[in-house]
């Protein structure tokens, strides 16, 4: 190899590796910003229990099978923020409730902007106005009766 092309191969490395480190820099420089911009309270949230019973401000709108008890129900008050949480079982696979809260979402103008499928576990993640909601479905065979617990949480802004 020449030493004209050695020199090039050299400079251009040199230019790489500046490069890299100038932009890795600025990324750091850009999540300290974030982070700095966007510190959260350390004020715990308030936590409400319901026990077997859904929340009162809970949405109505929102599908929940019948004849099933509620196995947790809370609410977690933050500032500014309000997130309302029931886990249910359900004598539906996981399957079959993905499709049911699939096709509510959407019906319900819902933005999905968060999915996963599997025959285990699956969720949805939507936005709506100023709220979001989070519906994970799990597999249970541990109870016969039992095809799947449901988990839906609503975060009202």
């Amino acid at each position: 190899m020449g030493s004209s092309r050695k020199l090039i191969l050299i400079a251009t490395s040199v230019i790489v590796i500046t490069g890299v480190g100038l932009f890795t820099w600025g990324i750091q420089k850009d999540n300290q910003n974030f982070k700095q911009q966007t510190v959260t309270p350390t004020q715990e949230p308030q936590k409400i229990e319901f026990g077997t019973k859904i929340p009162t401000d809970f949405p109505t709108d929102i599908p929940v099978e019948q004849g099933v008890t509620v196995e947790q129900s809370y609410s977690l008050n933050y500032v500014g923020q309000k997130q309302l949480t029931i886990v249910f079982p359900s004598s539906k696979t996981v399957e079959e409730n993905y499709a049911l809260y699939a096709d509510f979402l959407k019906n319900k103008n819902w933005n999905i902007s968060n999915k996963y499928e599997s025959m285990k576990v699956s969720s949805l993640y939507g936005t709506k106005e100023s709220n979001d909601i989070n519906v994970t479905i799990s597999d249970n065979t541990s109870n016969p009766s039992v095809k799947s617990q449901v988990s839906i949480s609503v975060l009202k802004k």
